[in-house]
């Protein structure tokens, strides 16, 4: 585990925006629901502080919520932090108490989808402490997005420490240690400025909403999904920006995935645009597919397909148990040779699908089937990662970092 004091301190000295410095940990301003968004603070950004007092953090699991009973839906918080691009430098973030913000009628986010996003999420540890899991990654990760679309990055410091300043603010809904919940981040990164020709904004909007959550499928891991390929729609076209983690990518799954959820399948499979032979990924989820008589963990390799951080974890995972992880092309057909399949991801952590159907042209069906009940390697790996998680064993791979 690390502290958010030493990992940014790492990072101050690694980071390739070395000429950045974050905004000091008592700048925020908080801002209430009578206070309008164009009160920002257009002071420049002048140093890094982090407080060190670990008791200022406060008690998780303090509001009152029906821990037992979060799924993965909205709940309105304390506040969310916010920070605007403007003037060719990032300006001093805030603690906003209103859910909702101001945006110009031609900000590019709106009119051209210049927008992108996050999700990570923070968990209450036995000793009181709260920890986000690889909080690094996810910053790596949206600068990678940022750059698709033309939006400024983040510096990887700023990023952790506006994670970390908004979940200390909203400790209070950070589900209590042993309730099974987390608190996810929504970080969100678009372009407010106005443009109506085609052209990248003059001024960026950077947001983190915190939500308590449960589980992404009720029931959580407690019984495999069966799941829908899909035919008649393309998640991501090749040299696109399937890799990138752009609001549009997610729009276009709306329709299949209502579609599949009224036929019974609550999760959809994407197959490659260009032929519709190869695996690619889920609507939400990445795909893995498990060989245990061979000890596999096979994945799919594609620029279409995001990365998820918790494939990554999970392939760390299994190399450590000694699996052998390959990351390449898997052909429809072979889906019949997995003993497992799984969708992984920041929201869903790990999710057995138990079946993978798929209808062709005259409405007739071709069924994959998988495990009744949850496979042995996919409950060792959710336990492993989530245990990491809760601190319940030792963390290794340092992925978490203490709230501070």
């Amino acid at each position: 585990m690390r502290s958010l004091t030493a990992a940014l301190a790492l990072l101050l000295t690694t980071s390739t925006c070395q000429g950045f410095v974050a905004p000091s940990h008592n700048s925020h301003k908080i801002i209430t629901a009578t206070t309008p968004s164009t009160q920002l603070n257009k002071q420049p950004i002048t140093r890094l502080s982090v407080a060190t007092d670990i008791n200022a953090v406060g008690a998780p699991g303090t509001a009152e919520l029906p821990w037992s009973e979060l799924g993965f839906e909205f709940r309105p918080t304390k506040s969310h932090l916010r920070m605007t691009y403007r003037d060719g430098k990032w300006q001093e973030p805030e603690l906003v108490e209103s859910p909702y913000i101001n945006v110009h009628i031609g900000a590019t986010a709106l009119h051209y989808g210049q927008a992108c996003f996050e999700g990570l999420k923070a968990f209450a540890h036995e000793d009181g402490s709260v920890n986000l899991f690889r909080p690094d990654e996810n910053a790596k990760r949206i600068n990678r997005s940022a750059n698709r679309v033309m939006m400024p990055e983040i510096p990887v410091e700023t990023f952790i420490k506006a994670c970390n300043d908004v979940v200390k603010d909203n400790v209070a809904y950070v589900p209590p240690y042993g309730s099974g919940g987390a608190l996810y981040l929504r970080p969100l990164l678009f372009g407010s400025g106005p443009r109506i020709g085609l052209q990248p904004a003059d001024e960026y909007t950077f947001i983190v909403m915190v939500i308590p959550v449960g589980d992404y499928y009720k029931g959580g891991l407690a019984a495999p999904v069966n799941g829908l390929i899909v035919d008649e729609y393309d998640r991501a076209a090749p040299k696109g920006v399937g890799a990138a983690k752009v609001a549009g990518n997610y729009a276009a799954d709306l329709i299949p995935n209502m579609a599949a959820k009224k036929k019974g399948f609550p999760i959809c499979l994407y197959l490659d645009a260009a032929t519709h032979t190869l695996v690619e990924e889920f609507s939400t989820s990445n795909f893995i597919g498990i060989d245990n008589e061979n000890k596999k963990y096979i994945t799919p390799k594609s620029e279409s397909v995001l990365p998820s951080i918790t494939n990554k974890s999970l392939q760390t995972l299994a190399k450590d148990e000694g699996m052998t992880v390959e990351k390449r092309d898997i052909e429809v057909a072979e889906l019949s040779t997995f003993d497992e399949v799984i969708a992984c991801g920041t929201a869903v952590v790990v999710t057995p699908i138990g079946s993978l159907t798929r209808f062709d042209e005259n409405g007739e069906e071709t069924k994959y089937q998988f495990t009744e009940d949850v496979g042995e390697t996919t409950r060792r790996l959710y336990d492993t990662v989530r245990n990491i998680q809760n601190g319940e064993i030792e963390d290794k791979h340092n992925w978490n970092y203490k709230v501070e």
